[in-house]
């Protein structure tokens, strides 16, 4: 087995460094913006020899350092050939940091951070706007999503594309009102999360969860499947977001629905609206 050159950089994410990397190396992140700082800070001299890698030839990480590197004046950098997945084939050790313990538990929501965007479309225009969520909490079972129950603020119903004060506050009382979701009559929405499955198999920019639960708006539940993406901070907190395409309907907001009125024209709306979700946990769970 080849001597490994140092100084020697490893150039992934802090949590791959942690779960398997080359023995004697550093890691300084190449996807962080302040990865050239980082570097200057550690080997302030352009001249010194170093050695990058990254997990194989067919990623573009390491060349990504070469790049930047080279543009920040280093001029003896060379990318170890093959990365971390050529040296693992050729029997090379790794190392490991102290694994974390993964947590269990139940994890409120951090409000102040959390948020539901909507976007709504009629004949000739769509309008966007936000709805903050209220409490809640998510359970998490050895660093799994299993549960959890999640309450939408609707009377903190937003408008954010029109300017103009009297039709945006227009807009909101329409959506307020009976026509659509009743907020005088039912303040709260619902989630009730009932089953999870968590996908392995998958990228980690894609869905790793299919959730199914309960959804409560207008006083009427119906159930509803989405996929999710949930990850783990570095200071222990949850974030979790989805996209979801909800048909109002079937939750009794019929207003200018062409499945029950005839000849809208112009006052037809569509059926369905969209959310993106973003839920974020507070970092440790509740005693």
């Amino acid at each position: 087995m080849p001597e490994l050159p140092s100084p020697l950089i490893d150039v992934l994410s802090a949590e791959s460094f942690a779960a398997e990397h080359l023995p004697g190396s550093v890691n300084i992140c190449v996807y962080e913006t302040a990865f050239i700082d980082k570097i200057r800070a550690a080997f302030p001299d352009p001249n010194t020899a170093l050695t990058v890698y990254g997990l194989s030839d067919s990623t573009l990480e390491a060349r990504l350092a070469l790049t930047k590197l080279g543009a920040a004046g280093y001029g003896r950098v060379t990318a170890l050939p093959g990365g971390l997945e050529s040296w693992k084939a050729s029997g090379g050790k790794i190392e490991q940091s102290a694994a974390a313990e993964l947590p269990s538990g139940q994890f409120q929501v951090e409000q102040s951070a959390s948020l539901v965007e909507w976007t709504g479309r009629n004949l000739f225009n769509r309008h966007a706007g936000t709805v903050q969520l209220g409490p809640g909490q998510i359970l998490i079972k050895e660093g799994r999503l299993v549960g959890g129950h999640l309450t939408v603020d609707m009377t903190s119903l937003r408008c954010s594309d029109i300017e103009d004060p009297a039709m945006n506050a227009h807009l909101i009382a329409h959506l307020e009102s009976d026509d659509f979701f009743s907020v005088d009559k039912y303040p709260r929405a619902e989630l009730e999360i009932k089953a999870v499955n968590y996908r392995s198999e998958v990228r980690p920019d894609e869905p790793n969860y299919e959730i199914r639960g309960d959804f409560t708006l207008r006083g009427v539940t119906n159930p509803i499947e989405f996929a999710a993406v949930v990850a783990r901070k570095g200071d222990g907190s949850f974030t979790a977001q989805a996209l979801l395409d909800l048909d109002r309907t079937v939750w009794g907001a019929t207003y200018g629905s062409a499945k029950y009125f005839a000849r809208l024209g112009q006052h037809l709306v569509n059926d369905e609206f969209h959310l993106q979700l973003k839920v974020v946990t507070k970092a440790k769970p509740v005693a």
